[in-house]
């Protein structure tokens, strides 16, 4: 027979685990949001394809460059064209965004975002 006060003790553990696993899903659903290389690259290609009319087939995935601080993401425009994308992670970082070869914007990647955000 269990007494009250293992009882409490357990309700307590359960709502702190619940608490707990509350607290990571809310820090989780934040993470896209915060300051990440990675995503605001990605965020500032898709910002400059979608100014440029470029229908996309497969939004770009970036990927931190295994030398040097670069980042690079690739994906596909509708009508089967190379979508590629190359940023250094630094806080002046030039964001350079081809579409079948061809370079449809090149300049600050603080630009492409604040464009973007201005609509």
């Amino acid at each position: 027979m269990t007494s009250r006060p293992s009882r409490a003790l357990v309700v307590v553990a359960a709502a702190s685990v619940v608490g707990a696993l509350t607290g990571c899903s809310q820090i989780a659903a934040l993470a896209p949001v915060g300051v990440n290389a990675l995503a605001e690259v990605r965020f500032g290609a898709i910002d400059v394809l979608q100014q440029k009319n470029i229908a996309v087939l497969t939004a770009p995935v970036c990927a931190l460059a295994e030398s040097g601080p670069v980042v690079t993401c690739s994906g596909t425009s509708i009508d089967g064209r190379q979508i590629t994308v190359t940023s250094s992670v630094a806080s002046d970082a030039q964001l350079v965004v081809a579409v079948g070869g061809e370079t449809i914007f090149s300049g600050a990647l603080t630009e492409a975002l604040d464009e973007a955000a201005r609509g």
